[in-house]
């Protein structure tokens, strides 16, 4: 885990459960202008309850960076195009990441509905709670090289294995092989 580099921008964390929380007190451990959006009660994240915005608009309007933790492909579009959709607004974020694990499909029909102005990226992680609190998660990344460019140091706090594999959607389908063989590796 390195210390945060300077000029690092506002950075959303949306869904604030089991990995969610531990990664954005992580960034906020390392220095980090770090927000939270849940759905659950402001008073169910200790702590972190002060640097959570509850209201999605005020959510959207105040980070440049939202990484998606939350659980499924149904969350992601309600975090994303629900009703209270932070892509919906127009004081939304300028990158848009899902770290949540898809399909490769799902990731590539979210990377062709962002809006104009919204960069995308996949980056589902590898690791449990404890990893995410201590910054040691592997992420598997799928997205331009700029894009991912601007991720790194965020990745860098959180992570002591990045792995850029390419375009979008590349990292999902590196997160479901390996889901796969961890399963593989179970049975037999």
């Amino acid at each position: 885990m390195s210390g945060p580099p300077s000029g690092l921008a506002t950075i959303g964390i949306a869904g604030c459960g089991t990995m969610g929380l531990p990664m954005a007190e992580c960034l906020l451990a390392a220095g980090v202008d770090v927000w939270g959006h849940d759905v659950r009660n402001v008073d169910e994240f200790g702590a972190f309850a002060p640097r959570m915005i509850m209201d999605a608009g005020d959510f959207a309007a105040r980070c440049d960076i939202v990484l998606s933790v939350v659980r499924d492909l149904r969350q992601t579009e309600d975090v994303c195009f629900g009703d209270q959709g932070i892509l919906r607004r127009d004081g939304r974020p300028g990158l848009f990441v899902t770290c949540s694990t898809l399909s490769p499909r799902a990731v590539a029909d979210l990377a062709a509905r962002m809006p104009d102005g919204v960069d995308f990226a996949d980056a589902p992680m590898s690791g449990a709670p404890y990893r995410a609190a201590r910054g040691t998660l592997t992420f598997m990344v799928g997205g331009a090289q700029t894009t991912v460019g601007r991720l790194m140091p965020l990745f860098q706090i959180m992570g002591d294995g990045i792995h850029h594999l390419g375009p979008v959607g590349a990292g999902m389908t590196c997160k479901v092989l390996n889901n796969f063989v961890g399963v593989v590796g179970v049975v037999a």
